[in-house]
C-alpha cells in the first residue's frame, strides 16, 4: 500500500524523477517539456538533448521560488532563452525571481514586442536590464532555432496599435523531430481565428490550452485545427471560472487527454522526436507513468 500523503512537494518529485527519465525512451536522449504547477498562471520549461534550456513564462511573483527550485533541482544553472509570452503578471511575475537569482545565468530574453504598463512589467524590464540584456521581440512571421528546437511564431504581428495584452500573446509552435508543442498564451477566440486565417499549420501533439481554459478561448474550430493528443491547462485557484466545463468538453470531443496543473501537478513530457511519454504526480504524490504515444 502507498503511504498516505507523503509530505514532499510535487515539483520536487518531478524534478528528481525527471533526472532518471531524461533517457527513458528507447535509450535515446530526449527533449523534456515540463509544465510547471505555478497555480493560476503559466510556466513551462523545455530542455533539449544537448541541454539547451527554454523557459516560457514564470507564473505570478509568488510562484518565482517554485520556478527557481525546479531549475536548480534539475541542475540547470543557465537559461539559454527566457521568454515572456505577454505582459500579464501571472506570466512574467515569477521570471523576475529567476532574473534576480545570480546563481542562474540568463543568456537571452524574448518577448512579444509589446511592453506592459504595470508596475510588475516595470520590475521585469528593470531586472532584464540589470542583467545587461535587451528585450528581443519575437513576432509573426518568424522562425527561431533554439538549440534542437525549431519555433514557429504565429502571433502577434508587428505594428499593432496598443493591443490588449492577451491579444498580443505569443503563439508558438515548438517542433522537435516529428513532435509538436503548441503554446497559446492567453489568446481568445478572436485571435484564434486570426491565427487560423494566417494559414500556418496548427496540428500539434501537445497543446498548452489558451488562457487557463477560459470559456472565451479554445473555439471548436481552433481545437479541431490543432487536434491535440494531450491538452495541458495551467490553472490554480481563481474567481474567473477557469477552466470552463465547455472548454474541457471541446477538448474531450477531439479525443485529447486533458491535464490540469491544479489537479495533476506539474506535467512532464519526454520525447525523442518520434514517441513521447508522460509523467505526472497526482494530488497524492503518486507517479503515473503512461504508455508511449
Amino acid at each position: 500500500m502507498f503511504a498516505k500523503k507523503v509530505a514532499v512537494p510535487a515539483f520536487l518529485i518531478v524534478a528528481l524523477l525527471s533526472v532518471f527519465l531524461i533517457q527513458d525512451i528507447r535509450g535515446a536522449a530526449v527533449l523534456q517539456a515540463t509544465y510547471i504547477n505555478v497555480g493560476q498562471g503559466d510556466s513551462a520549461l523545455l530542455r533539449d538533448a544537448n541541454g539547451f534550456t527554454l523557459l516560457i513564462d514564470g507564473g505570478r511573483t509568488s510562484a518565482g521560488p517554485t520556478v527557481v527550485a525546479v531549475l536548480k533541482n534539475l541542475g540547470i544553472s543557465s537559461v539559454d532563452v527566457l521568454l515572456a509570452s505577454h505582459a500579464d503578471s501571472d506570466h512574467i511575475g515569477g521570471l523576475i525571481t529567476v532574473l534576480a537569482d545570480q546563481s542562474i545565468a540568463v543568456q537571452r530574453v524574448l518577448y512579444n514586442g509589446y511592453p506592459g504598463t504595470t508596475a510588475t512589467w516595470g520590475t521585469f524590464a528593470t531586472a532584464v536590464a540589470d542583467r545587461g540584456l535587451a528585450l528581443e521581440p519575437a513576432q509573426f512571421p518568424g522562425t527561431l532555432q533554439l538549440g534542437q528546437m525549431t519555433v514557429w511564431v504565429m502571433n502577434p504581428a508587428s505594428g499593432l496599435d496598443s493591443p490588449e495584452t492577451n491579444d498580443a500573446s505569443l503563439v508558438m509552435m515548438v517542433t522537435y523531430g516529428s513532435r509538436r508543442f503548441l503554446f497559446t498564451g492567453d489568446i481568445d477566440t478572436t485571435i484564434e481565428a486570426t491565427v487560423m486565417a494566417r494559414g500556418t499549420p496548427l496540428a500539434a501533439d501537445i497543446l498548452k490550452v489558451a488562457h487557463h481554459g477560459s470559456v472565451y478561448s479554445s473555439s471548436p474550430n481552433f481545437v479541431a485545427s490543432v487536434q491535440p493528443k494531450e491538452a495541458v491547462i495551467s490553472v490554480g485557484d481563481n474567481s474567473y471560472g477557469h477552466p470552463s466545463a465547455t472548454t474541457i468538453a471541446r477538448l474531450n470531443e477531439t479525443g485529447a487527454r486533458v491535464w490540469r496543473t491544479d489537479r495533476d501537478g506539474s506535467i512532464v513530457f519526454n520525447t525523442d522526436g518520434i514517441v513521447y511519454t508522460i509523467i505526472s504526480p497526482s494530488l497524492y504524490d503518486v507517479f503515473i507513468p503512461l504508455v508511449m504515444r
